[in-house]
């Protein structure tokens, strides 16, 4: 049973529509952007500078095609975004929830979560590839086409998840629990499934990579 944290978010948080404008003066104080609520901010392209996220709400936002790479989110909420295309290579997430968000061909590459929960959202053709996982959930989400590749899912779970398609190359999977998912044309070359949980019809669909005929 996996276990995270919930973000620690502020009770008494600022309210801004204007993410670029709160980021720019943030960059210019030398601080971080700590303890606000961004209601129906739009996308900002490349933030710049040394500023991590702290203690943060997004609500209804639309941040597609903007760049956080390497940057920090901790203690953070994104509720009824859409985050489609957007760059959050080499970021570190802990304690960060994503709910009811699309994100569609995301970046995540090289990120490192650490209790993150992705719940109700629709992630296809996203990138997780190389991601490090310490203690997070993907619930009721659709991550057709996205590419696992190469993932450390030192302790993560899958419940009722869309994999269809998905790739998983070089992504050990042992421990993982399959059987809630639709994992049918997941790309793998085979080792990676040593250990993993399926059900009896899923073991079928597999059995091609271990080279197996089922009659």
């Amino acid at each position: 049973m996996i276990k995270t944290e919930k973000p620690k978010i502020s009770e008494d948080l600022k309210e801004s529509g204007n993410l670029e404008e709160v980021v720019r003066e943030a960059r210019e104080e030398e601080r971080d952007v700590k303890d606000w609520h961004f209601l129906n901010a739009a996308g900002i392209g490349a933030v710049s500078g040394d500023s991590d996220f702290l203690s943060c709400l997004f609500e209804n936002c639309r941040l597609t095609e903007s760049g956080f790479g390497n940057r920090y989110f901790a203690d953070a909420v994104f509720s009824n975004c859409d985050l489609s295309n957007t760059d959050f290579s080499k970021c570190l997430f802990r304690r960060v929830r994503f709910e009811n968000c699309k994100a569609l061909g995301t970046n995540f590459s090289e990120a490192a979560f650490e209790s993150v929960v992705i719940r109700g959202s629709v992630c296809t053709y996203a990138n997780l590839s190389s991601v490090r996982m310490k203690n997070c959930l993907f619930e009721e989400s659709d991550f057709s086409n996205g590419s696992f590749q190469q993932c450390d899912f030192r302790s993560a779970a899958f419940q009722k998840c869309n994999l269809t398609q998905a790739e998983f190359l070089h992504a050990p999977l042992k421990g993982m629990d399959f059987t809630t998912c639709e994992i049918s044309g997941i790309l793998l070359s085979g080792p990676e499934l040593q250990g993993a949980i399926v059900t009896a019809v899923q073991a079928c669909d597999l059995s091609r990579y271990l080279g197996l005929i089922v009659r």
